[in-house]
């Protein structure tokens, strides 16, 4: 008999190791393996600064290639609980408020 194990969060080591692949994977190509990088990981991701910082950069990735219908829910999803996050750092911040100048410019 085999029994179902389920599924353990993701690690704080492969987490941050994997946002930092899909940055070289955006600077070094197009963009399209650095935005599937991203769609997972924010996906596995809690409301956490990294999950604000994985939507920011794949906001603004998908804006930078002109695709803003696209671009702007993603980032309303980034500032939405940043606002709450107890937790949130200052790098946080940073990409919040990055965020919402990239949605006025959409806008």
């Amino acid at each position: 008999m085999s029994a179902s194990v389920p599924p353990r969060p993701p690690s704080t080591w492969t987490v941050g190791f994997r946002f930092r692949k899909a940055q070289m994977q955006a600077d070094r190509g197009p963009g399209e393996a650095a935005k599937a990088t991203l769609r997972d990981l924010a996906g596995e991701l809690a409301a956490t600064p990294l999950r604000v910082r994985t939507l920011v950069v794949l906001g603004d990735l998908l804006a930078s290639d002109g695709d803003h219908a696209v671009a702007r829910p993603v980032l309303r999803e980034a500032v939405a609980p940043a606002e709450s996050l107890a937790e949130a750092d200052d790098l946080a911040d940073y990409e919040v408020n990055r965020a919402r100048d990239v949605v006025e410019r959409l806008a």
